[in-house]
């Protein structure tokens, strides 16, 4: 896959971007979830959670796809309230729909 791709830098991180940034609803959820629920450890430094979050900031951006404005983000915080509102019984759904790409 990427060995086809030696001499074409550009091509080469497309792929490796489409195979381990998988920009998937589940996937932006968890990215979210993260950033929402940081908390700083008792031994942490506050640069290091500083730069844990930005680096949740940076996998958000990297998550979006080029369209992506306020009225999608609106949008996708509203599921995922949805989501996490859900109780166990519904896990199944929950997973079906994280798992969609159509969300």
């Amino acid at each position: 896959m990427v060995r086809c791709r030696r001499n074409d830098p550009g091509a080469m991180w497309r792929k490796l971007e489409a195979v381990h940034m998988q920009k998937r609803p589940g996937t932006c959820f968890n990215t979210y979830n993260a950033l929402l629920s940081l908390s700083k450890a008792e031994d942490e430094s506050l640069s290091t959670l500083s730069t844990r979050a930005s680096q949740l900031k940076s996998d958000m951006k990297a998550l979006r796809p080029t369209s992506f404005d306020l009225e999608k983000l609106d949008n996708e915080l509203v599921l995922m309230a949805l989501i996490g509102a859900l109780p166990a019984k519904y896990n199944a759904l929950r997973q079906t729909l994280l798992l969609n790409n159509s969300l």
